[in-house]
């Protein structure tokens, strides 16, 4: 599920680090949202839109994370520099 609406950028797979991946850019910030080392292909195509609680994919173990348990590596980057998402996460989860 997707933790914030915006324009689908890419949906790729990157097999030294992310694995499959969405890029999710949050219109009319400098934020995008990236969610890596989903099982398979993410759903949302490029130039989608993606709402807030939309289906993406599902946890997986791709890329650098095939050595580890199911999981989910979410990412917030402001002006491509990554940045701790959980102020954000609080404050979305507490707007819920």
């Amino acid at each position: 599920m997707s933790a914030h609406g915006g324009r689908v950028l890419k949906r790729a797979y990157e097999p030294d680090l992310k694995g499959n991946y969405l890029l999710v850019h949050d219109r009319g910030t400098p934020r995008n949202f990236v969610y890596a080392h989903l099982l398979k292909w993410p759903l949302p195509r490029p130039g989608e839109l993606l709402k807030t609680g939309q289906r993406i994919g599902a946890v997986g173990k791709t890329g650098n994370a095939r050595t580890t348990v199911c999981h989910l590596h979410f990412e917030i980057r402001i002006h491509g520099h990554p940045v701790n998402p959980e102020p954000a996460l609080r404050r979305w989860d507490g707007s819920s």
